[in-house]
């Protein structure tokens, strides 16, 4: 009777782990003007955060897997704010903005002064972007930060090390576009 229910419990564990990192969708953030592909079910959450602009409210399209079934991912996010009306005509206004995005983006990884970080166009957006190998445990990190329209998006990708993730990610990062 023991060993029948040790064998059910890791049929349930196998079964749960094998399902949910491979339902990808395109997601249209009507609210945040954007599409993009990831993992599905998404989740929308609001936070009041520090931003380059003061406090404001930051939106969030997240996907993480349920505890039982993080194998090769950890995290899919797309988040936004709204940018004043300066910032998007004038390019030095840009990259201001988009160094101290990234700049505050980079102390949320690490207390490692030492990431870089690197001037990058994000599907035709300005933006700038890092890549994170956690010395401790086993996760990267790609966030990319862009300007588009009237607003400020982050997209962040973590990853577990273990496993070949590059073509999920490339699509997420490469799926992102505005949507009317």
């Amino acid at each position: 009777m023991r060993n029948l229910v040790v064998v059910l419990g890791l049929l349930i564990f196998l079964c749960s782990c094998s399902g949910s990192s491979s339902d990808w969708a395109t997601h249209n953030s009507k609210a945040g003007g954007f599409s993009v592909q990831m993992p599905a079910p998404v989740a929308n959450l609001k936070k009041n955060e520090v931003t380059p602009f003061g406090k404001q409210d930051r939106h969030f399209v997240r996907w993480k897997p349920s505890s039982f079934s993080i194998s090769r991912f950890k995290l899919f996010e797309v988040s936004y704010i709204t940018c004043p009306a300066y910032v998007s005509a004038d390019s030095m206004a840009i990259a201001r903005v988009l160094d101290s995005a990234i700049e505050l983006r980079k102390n949320d990884f690490s207390d490692v002064d030492m990431i870089e970080s690197q001037a990058i166009e994000l599907n035709g957006y300005p933006g700038r972007a890092f890549f994170y190998d956690a010395p401790k445990g086993n996760t990267l990190v790609s966030v990319k930060i862009c300007i588009a329209g009237n607003r400020l998006y982050d997209l962040v990708a973590i990853v577990k090390k273990d496993y070949s993730t590059n073509n999920e990610v490339a699509n997420f990062f490469n799926s992102f576009k505005l949507i009317d």
